[in-house]
């Protein structure tokens, strides 16, 4: 079953300052490594090198000892393929959020559609009682929908007008 799609947006965390944050302990983890390997092979002199804490990993390499590092990595890929696609065809709206999380909404139940401006609600999915569901990786703009039913939605967008233009058409 071929379906027309509307309205197609993918986004990612892409702000600056978060992955500042994220990847701070890794640039900070891997001037250490350099260091300590600088010094184990001789270009550091003994006497002038002040970093020997990071030693123990050519001393013991024990994985218990690795596993933090493992586990920060792990997370950081993660972040990395995090994603927000939003999807909208002649009869529904598909959200897929954080690789496996997948959401249909049929555009006959839905019964009110505006453009929101909101304050921060966090990232991913999230509930709360002003706008129901959030879906969200970025922005202040997002998509508004109750449904039939009572649920409530918000979705969030960096082309809110398009989204909003592609669910209206159904109207």
């Amino acid at each position: 079953m071929n379906r027309e799609i509307r309205f197609k947006e993918t986004q990612k965390f892409t702000q600056w300052w978060l992955w500042l944050i994220i990847l701070a302990p890794i640039i900070i983890i891997a001037l250490r490594f350099i260091s300590s390997y600088l010094y184990l092979f001789g270009v550091i002199p003994a006497a002038e090198s002040n970093n020997t804490s990071m030693t123990w990993i050519a001393h013991k390499g024990s994985l218990v000892e690795l596993l933090p590092h493992f586990f920060y990595l792990l997370t950081v890929l993660f972040l990395i393929l995090l994603k927000l696609k939003v999807v909208v065809t002649e009869k529904e709206i598909n959200i897929r959020h954080l690789l496996f999380y997948k959401k249909t909404i049929k555009l006959s139940d839905v019964i009110e559609h505006r453009i929101t401006n909101y304050d921060f609600v966090g990232y991913g999915i999230r509930k709360t009682q002003k706008y129901g569901t959030v879906y969200n990786v970025k922005g202040k703009q997002g998509i508004s929908l109750t449904l039939k039913n009572g649920d409530k939605y918000l979705i969030g967008s960096q082309r809110p007008q398009e989204l909003l233009k592609s669910i209206s058409n159904n109207s």
